[in-house]
């Protein structure tokens, strides 16, 4: 998994959210960072870079740059808006003039809502690979990491403790048969060398 932090580099908070929201996900998932982003441009050439090198890709994004990465992404992957009706409840009863890209996503979006609507983290699905948009202001992805963490499991990637322990059982295993059958052929071989010295 790689993370890609986009965010304003004149604010040290963005930075120290950026971290914490790594250290979160390196919890569950091996992380490997890659260099904050400032650019919608820079953001975009980073993505592409990353997703020659890893299947699940999660960029965390400030509060500034959200709605601007969203009409980014549309446009590169020439994703159509939808609006999610719930989340649209949920801001406009905060703000009835709320820009509507916070309610709008890209058809075949997976969302993962936050308390409020606003800053809903979202998925977007290209086989083989997983771009997941989190947020980073106020730990809004806090409650959306449960779900974020069963979307990437079932991309197959086995980075799970318990599946790599699976694997780690079955290497055993096979091994063990290997190992049987190599002492099995040297028991024959030291029986036939036993009985040519008895014959001859």
């Amino acid at each position: 998994m790689k993370f890609i932090p986009f965010i304003d580099k004149t604010k040290a908070v963005d930075f120290t959210a950026a971290t914490t929201l790594a250290r979160r996900l390196n919890d569950d998932f091996k992380v490997s960072p890659a260099p904050p982003q400032y650019t919608v441009k820079s953001l975009i050439a980073a993505l592409s870079a990353a997703l020659d090198e890893e299947n699940v890709i999660v960029i965390g994004v400030t509060n500034k740059y959200y709605l601007k990465l969203k009409k980014a992404l549309s446009i590169v992957l020439k994703g159509s808006f939808y609006e999610n009706k719930r989340i649209k409840e949920q801001v406009l009863a905060v703000d009835k003039d709320t820009h509507e890209l916070y309610y709008k996503f890209m058809n075949g979006n997976v969302v993962f809502a936050s308390e409020d609507g606003f800053y809903a983290g979202y998925a977007i699905s290209t086989a083989p690979h997983k771009i997941i948009v989190l947020p980073l202001g106020d730990e809004k992805y806090a409650p959306m990491l449960p779900a974020v963490k069963r979307f990437i499991l079932d991309t197959g990637e086995r980075y799970n403790e318990a599946e790599v322990l699976k694997e780690a059982e079955r290497e055993s295993r096979r091994w063990a048969r290997v190992f049987s059958v190599t002492s099995l052929l040297s028991v024959i071989a030291a029986l036939g060398m036993g009985l040519f010295e008895v014959l001859r």
